[in-house]
């Protein structure tokens, strides 16, 4: 089944803003709320829990939203650095 992976990090510093980041991938097993995702792009994943699956039958896919993360780097080089990390593991991102 078709399921796209939704991250938001809350950029507080040095101007507030929100970077949503996607990942799509299949599978058969469907995460719930408070499972735990192991992806490439975290170390550990105890970190990166579900907290909603949206299923749309009439498209056939799934949402699943992770934990939200706040970073408070003091530049925007830094918040870009942390979006190209997740972008050289099959992430994309609204922003940069």
């Amino acid at each position: 089944m078709e399921m796209t992976l939704y991250r938001t990090i809350n950029i507080k510093i040095p101007e507030e803003k929100v970077i949503t980041l996607t990942k799509p991938f299949e599978s058969i097993n469907i995460p719930r709320k408070g499972d735990f995702i192991k992806d490439s792009m975290f170390v550990d994943p105890v970190e990166i829990e579900v907290i909603s699956v949206e299923k749309n039958k009439a498209a056939g896919t799934i949402a699943i939203h992770l934990r939200p993360l706040e970073i408070n780097y003091a530049t925007d080089e830094h918040n870009k650095n942390m979006v190209n990390a997740y972008k050289a593991n099959g992430w994309t991102s609204d922003t940069y």
